[in-house]
């Protein structure tokens, strides 16, 4: 019983001390904000981003509408931060080497490997759908907040029966101030030749930023038997969240 209460003790000292964290509500220029994420959707394709994890991996989707094959082109598709773009694909291949030796054949090494090469172009056949994972949108830091923030009291969730409320910083931005700006240019055609091509710039930009104790996003929440569970799924597919560096 004196181990169960030390825990507890050492809980709430612990949530006192709680790190911040970033919860960062993006918005798009041509995507609208579902359940599902942010997503593009015409006769042609849909088109959908989903960022729900620690630093803000970007998923993404394309569903092809239509009754023919559809086609994107990665080596002229980007990630864009300001003016400076990181590009899908790039013309390496990427070797695997395994090495083996006998016992007793000390100088007798067979090496095998594989060497592995992401296509330049993806095929996408009628109404099927492709996935693509590969840029986390801020890979370090924290952003850098300006403006003064709406302050939100929120009823603790790791504790439901805290009193105090948990006192969360708001602030929200005009996708021209806001302190993360990014876009995401896709090339795509109709034909293998490209010789109907289109293209899809999304320009995507912090709309909403909350600041708020790491426990009232992940946990531990006290269950009804007293006991403690921790980690909770962050479930936001239109935003994402950054741990903010102690100061």
């Amino acid at each position: 019983m004196k181990i169960i209460y030390l825990l507890v003790v050492a809980l709430i000292l612990l949530a006192g001390c709680s790190p911040k964290v970033q919860v960062i509500t993006l918005r798009g220029s041509n995507v609208k904000p579902t359940t599902e994420g942010l997503v593009l959707d015409n006769d042609t394709l849909t088109l959908q981003y989903s960022f729900a994890s620690e630093r803000g991996q970007m998923k993404v989707s394309i569903t092809n509408k239509l009754n023919q094959p559809l086609y994107i082109d990665w080596k002229r598709s980007s990630l864009i931060f300001g003016q400076e773009k990181v590009d899908y694909w790039s013309d390496v291949a990427n070797v695997q080497l395994s090495s083996y030796g006998g016992y007793r054949s000390r100088y007798s090494i067979t090496t095998s490997g594989t060497i592995a090469k992401e296509d330049q172009v993806s095929f996408i056949p009628p109404r099927t759908r492709l996935y693509k994972q590969q840029f986390v949108v801020v890979p370090r830091g924290a952003l850098a907040l300006s403006g003064t923030p709406d302050i939100m009291p929120e009823k603790s969730l790791w504790r439901p029966e805290q009193k105090k409320p948990v006192m969360v910083d708001i602030f929200s931005y005009s996708a021209e101030k806001s302190p993360l700006t990014f876009r995401n240019y896709l090339t795509l055609s109709t034909d293998k030749d490209f010789k109907n091509e289109f293209y899809i710039d999304t320009q995507f930009w912090a709309s909403n930023v909350q600041v708020m104790p790491l426990y009232q996003l992940t946990g531990p929440v006290r269950q009804y038997d007293g006991s403690y569970s921790s980690l909770l799924p962050f479930k936001q597919p239109d935003g994402f969240y950054v741990p903010v560096p102690a100061q």
